[in-house]
């Protein structure tokens, strides 16, 4: 493997794992986030543990700054576009699985969305559409994620590359993103498997403890 390959991994994974939803909860609200809520280190869970939904917005912008500076800081490496890919795997993996916080982490879309705006936003674009639908079924957030995750990729290898490539923010061609998006929702995945227990569960067996618990089971 190439040298700058590697350090495009490992330099995004340092910047992605650092842990910003648990420093800034364990400093205003002194509570540790693996220990509540949905368990994530995550926006939503920041929000939803802290009642705040300031702090889950801050959260979110921060960690997707953590994806945006790992694909910026990957330029220096040189004009290639798998450097940069692997800078932005390199930081969902760090956010997900931080080695500070014993490889508890949270679930990464922030964090990709932050560094897809440095490369493409057909990722984003197609995701966003998904879930909006997915959501409107009535599935758990959980659940809308895990299937807009995995049904990302097949939309962009139905689409025309021009549809692709016309809301390309860097210089990858279609076909190498469409490969990108590929690694990504595996990677995405590995942190949102749990949904398939939502969408087994029957509607009658749904738990109705309150507005919050939705986001509190699946975030």
């Amino acid at each position: 493997m190439p040298f700058p390959l590697v350090l495009g991994l490992l330099g995004g994974y340092l910047i992605g794992s650092v842990p910003i939803g648990y420093v800034l909860v364990r400093w205003r609200s002194r509570v540790d986030l693996r220990s509540a809520g949905s368990g994530n280190v995550g926006a939503l869970n920041a929000g939803v543990v802290t009642g705040s939904k300031g702090m889950g917005i801050l959260v979110g912008v921060l960690d997707g700054v953590k994806g945006a500076v790992a694909v910026w800081a990957a330029g220096f490496l040189g004009n290639d576009f798998w450097v940069t890919a692997a800078a932005l795997l390199g930081s969902v993996l760090g956010h997900n699985y931080p080695v500070w916080l014993r490889f508890k982490g949270g679930r990464g879309l922030a964090t990709a969305c932050g560094g897809l705006f440095l490369i493409g936003l057909a990722y984003t674009i197609v995701w966003c559409t998904l879930w909006t639908v997915l959501k409107a079924t009535k599935q758990t957030i959980l659940a809308a994620n895990l299937l807009a995750t995995l049904a990302t990729p097949i939309v962009l290898f139905l689409l025309p590359a021009h549809s692709v490539g016309v809301v390309m923010t860097s210089h990858a061609t279609a076909a190498e993103f469409r490969i990108l998006a590929v690694c990504l929702s595996a990677l995405l995945y590995l942190r949102h498997h749990e949904g398939w227990q939502e969408l087994a569960r029957p509607r009658s067996e749904e738990p109705t403890s309150g507005p919050s618990t939705d986001k509190e089971r699946t975030l």
